[in-house]
């Protein structure tokens, strides 16, 4: 006797090859078999008549480190059909978390991953997995070890001192954070994170993040690389990250990719594409994610020169509170360089949004251009963002219009580029629609636009994700696989959420299984917590 059986169901499979009409059957939490017709009782038989089921989605990039403690967590991504997420990217995991630089780490975080409660407590990786255990999960759940807070859990945020060579950190320091990314791995790390454009990993050279790494590498693990410059120094950055990952002798996977600003749109990204596909075809493992929106989200204070940066947010706001700080800042972010990568040369004051902040004061700038607040204040619309910063102590987040559709139309086309939300957690404010309806932004419009076909999509949303991380037993249907599966019509999905209601949660996804368990029914949840911790195996 089965536990579930899934009659008459069009079954896409996660291999992308084409579906076919079906009957799934689950026992155990398991997929026990998948045929034209299965014959037999079940506990429960549910008559999909004729909607595609497809393996459970894997969000494998996004950072729900501190939001997974917070209460209505789940509801937006099984909403969306999404079953497994990782976390802990960019560099930025929560974890280690040592007491003696907790409030200053949390502070640096709070934009990316939101508050976490005060009664959560962990200082290492292993600390901070045994709490996940310990709790009911309403989806699976799975981390990356990110190089930058393992740098700042060692070192803090601050520039080095002098280095023996530039670009290393010093044997100490490289002791510890080795330290911390060895008890990740043990705790079942899935690999490493870094985000090069974030402090503290701007102060790596390729040398010295393969250094700090070194475990990695003994593992086999992949390095998952947010570039440090996705505009003008996109294809040295790409390059910058094939060199860490040759020199860790492992995996790459290339972050968000994409191209940013009006003059790069289309050739800079051809030309990054036959760098990436080069060194494939030379025999190294890379591959990439993307998110469907032209749109990207991240820290606001991410628009300052690194050098602005340094010692994280207390040093940040110091600066900025200096008229003659705050003058050399205008001036950099004035002049085209190749020494940063400068967001606000690229797309413009008047594309870059005030998607959240952390206090009541600033919370009417939420969806406001920066340009438009300036004007609004009379001001210099780089005033307009400095003030911004210094009065939220950096708590603010952005959401800057940044790619062209041509660009993430191209990336879509590439078979090994997984889908993604990249999905913030900051609370309040207007964050960015995909933390909500990243899969409906898949379905309702790279699909209905012949981009993608609905099997290319579940691909790049199952088995292309789930085998790139080496998630096993998950992504696809087949027997012996974990019973997660979503089961939708492509043509009733809701479309996405606006970016002034980012609040939407998608609609459309009929029936969502975790381990046999009906997690989703017609839009509605159903209160079962069946996922779990999903680690190295």
């Amino acid at each position: 006797m089965f536990d579930l059986l899934l009659k008459n169901a069009f079954v896409m499979d996660g291999s992308g090859k084409p579906g076919f009409p079906g009957d799934i059957g689950v026992r155990d939490g398991l997929i026990e078999a998948v045929a034209p017709r299965l014959e037999g009782s079940a506990v429960r038989t549910v008559d999909l008549q004729g909607r595609i089921a497809a393996p459970g989605f894997l969000d494998i990039h996004r950072h729900a480190d501190a939001a997974v403690f917070r209460p209505g967590f789940g509801e937006a991504e099984l909403r969306q059909g999404i079953t497994t997420i990782v976390n802990g990217n960019c560099g930025m995991s929560i974890a280690p978390l040592p007491a003696a630089r907790r409030d200053e780490m949390l502070r640096f975080l709070a934009p990316v991953t939101g508050s976490l409660p005060e009664e959560i407590r962990f200082e290492t990786f292993s600390e901070y997995r045994a709490l996940l255990e310990s709790r009911p999960l309403p989806l699976n759940f799975a981390m990356l070890a990110g190089s930058g807070a393992m740098r700042a859990a060692a070192a803090g945020y601050g520039r080095p001192g002098a280095e023996a060579v530039p670009g290393i950190p010093d044997s100490d320091t490289l002791k510890k954070i080795r330290g911390y990314l060895e008890d990740a791995l043990s705790a079942g790390a899935l690999g490493a994170s870094a985000g090069l454009s974030y402090l503290p990993d701007i102060y790596y050279s390729a040398a010295g993040l393969a250094a700090a790494l070194a475990p990695l590498g003994g593992a086999g693990l992949p390095l998952v690389c947010h570039v440090r410059g996705e505009g003008d120094l996109l294809y040295g950055s790409v390059g910058e990250a094939i060199e860490t990952a040759r020199l860790l002798g492992v995996p790459l996977r290339i972050s968000h990719f994409k191209c940013i600003g009006r003059r790069n749109w289309g050739s800079l990204l051809e030309k990054t594409i036959a760098l990436i596909e080069r060194n494939r075809n030379g025999g190294m493992k890379i591959d990439c994610d993307f998110y469907p929106w032209t749109a990207g989200s991240t820290q606001m204070m991410c628009v300052l020169p690194p050098a602005f940066l340094e010692g994280g947010t207390a040093e940040t706001v110091r600066r900025l509170r200096d008229p003659k700080e705050r003058a050399a800042c205008r001036d950099m972010l004035l002049k085209e360089g190749d020494d940063f990568e400068n967001i606000v040369a690229g797309v413009g004051w008047d594309r870059i949004f005030v998607s959240g902040v952390g206090s009541e004061k600033n919370s009417a700038l939420t969806g406001k251009n920066i340009a438009g607040i300036a004007a609004d204040r009379g001001i210099d619309p780089f005033d307009a963002a400095f003030d911004l910063l210094v009065e939220e102590n950096c708590n603010v987040t952005m959401v800057d219009y940044i790619a062209c559709q041509e660009d993430i139309d191209r990336i879509a086309s590439l078979p090994y580029a997984s889908i993604i939300s990249d999905s913030l957690y900051s609370e309040g404010g207007l964050p960015h629609p995909r933390t909500r309806t990243n899969t409906s932004m898949v379905f309702y419009d790279l699909v209905r636009r012949g981009v993608l076909s609905a099997g290319e999509a579940v691909h790049k949303l199952t088995g292309l994700p789930a085998e790139a991380m080496g998630i096993r037993r998950k992504g696809f249907l087949k027997t012996g696989c974990d019973a997660d599966i979503t089961v939708f019509s492509p043509e009733n999905i809701s479309p996405p959420a606006a970016y002034t209601k980012p609040e939407t949660l998608a609609a459309g996804f009929d029936y969502v299984f975790i381990a046999g368990q009906a997690v989703v029914e017609k839009d509605a949840l159903t209160g079962a917590a069946p996922g779990r911790c999903v680690g190295r195996e």
